[in-house]
Order: C-alpha cells, then sequence, then structure tokens
C-alpha cells in the first residue's frame, strides 16, 4: 500500500513538472527566445523544478517534517533559573508571493527556557521549512514563531527578520540599499529579563 502511494504521489509530482515546463517552455519562446539553443534547452525543467519545490505546506506537512528531522524539545533538568537563550543570523531565503523574486537575509531568534529547550540545529530547519513556500517577509516571521510554539512550550519568544527584497532591486525601484525588519515578540516576560531581550538584538 505505501509504494502505491508513493508511486501515485512520483507520478504526480511527474505530470506537474511537466506541465509547468511546458508553460515555462511558452513564455520563454513569448519572449523571443531559441529554446532549441544549448544554454536553454534545459532551463523549463530546471526552473520547473525550482518553482515545485515551493509548493504550498499545509499542518500535515508539518507534523510529518517535524517527525522525519526528530523536531522536538527537551526537558531541563539541572536548573529551574529562566535563561535567556539567542540564535542569531539563521540565513533564509525564499520567494516572494508578491513578485516570485527571491527575498534573503537573517533570522534573529531569542527566547526565555520555561523548563524546555530546543537543539539549535532544529531552529535553522523550522526557518528553512517556515520558508520553503511563496511568502510575504511579515508572513514569514508569524509562520516562524508559530512554528517554533508548535514544538517548544515557552512563553517569551522574539523573533527578528532582516532581508534584503531583490523586487526592489531589479525592477521597480531599483534600489540597492534598503532592508526590511519585520519583529514579533511574544510574552510578558519572567524576572525582568524580557525587557532586556528587546533591547539586545
Amino acid at each position: 500500500m505505501i509504494k502505491k502511494n508513493v508511486y501515485i504521489f512520483l507520478s504526480h509530482l511527474n505530470i506537474m513538472n511537466h506541465n509547468c515546463s511546458d508553460e515555462i517552455h511558452s513564455i520563454l519562446e513569448n519572449l523571443g527566445y531559441d529554446t532549441t539553443n544549448e544554454s536553454i534547452t534545459e532551463t523549463p525543467q530546471r526552473y520547473a523544478k525550482y518553482l515545485l519545490s515551493f509548493g504550498k505546506k499545509t499542518d500535515s506537512h508539518f507534523i510529518e517534517f517535524c517527525k522525519k528531522n526528530n523536531i522536538k524539545s527537551s526537558p531541563i533538568t539541572d536548573t529551574s533559573i529562566p535563561i535567556k537563550l539567542t540564535i542569531d543570523k539563521i540565513s533564509v531565503q525564499t520567494l516572494c508571493k508578491h513578485h516570485m523574486l527571491p527575498f534573503y537575509g537573517n533570522v534573529y531568534i531569542s527566547y526565555i527556557t520555561n523548563g524546555y529547550v530546543l537543539g539549535l540545529s532544529k531552529f535553522k530547519r523550522l526557518v528553512d521549512f517556515s520558508a520553503s513556500e511563496l511568502t510575504t517577509q511579515e508572513d514569514l516571521t508569524q509562520k516562524i514563531v508559530k512554528n517554533i510554539l508548535s514544538v517548544l512550550p515557552v512563553k517569551d519568544l522574539y523573533v527578528k527578520i532582516e532581508c534584503v527584497h531583490t523586487c526592489m532591486i531589479i525592477r521597480g525601484i531599483k534600489d540597492l540599499g534598503t532592508n526590511t525588519t519585520t519583529e514579533v515578540h511574544i510574552g510578558e516576560g519572567e524576572m525582568g529579563i524580557y525587557s532586556k531581550l528587546l533591547t539586545d538584538l
């Protein structure tokens, strides 16, 4: 049964890739390009594969992703003192759903332990999963917060994203010097630590 479901999924994926490749092939021809040119022949397939990697993700996708990557919090047993933990400059890159152009930058995550911690590498995996569909920076920030809180039961969480949007570089205003920052903070803080958490990042 599992093999049959995998076969159906792969067949569906191949059909999607073929259809997407055909559409991109038509776009290139409408732009005046010779799609038999050696440097362009494989472009539709390559770009189709790239776009399909940004397919819409559901809650069930997230649950399966966490199981596969063993993403779950661990209890702290050696101290009862709340600790502020910060992970900064986590690289992120994704496609903006407004223009389907990349934006990229860094994610800063800080939280106060509430008896639980999450492995440091898991934050990078959560960021990558959150960025694996068409999105905006505002939505991405909230999605990262939601996904972290789904696996890490903390009361105080701060997420900041700083990104460069290529839609502002290669089209429209064509500005090279603008960074965009979004921030979300959850919680009221414990023992006065949280007020310092916001100013440190």
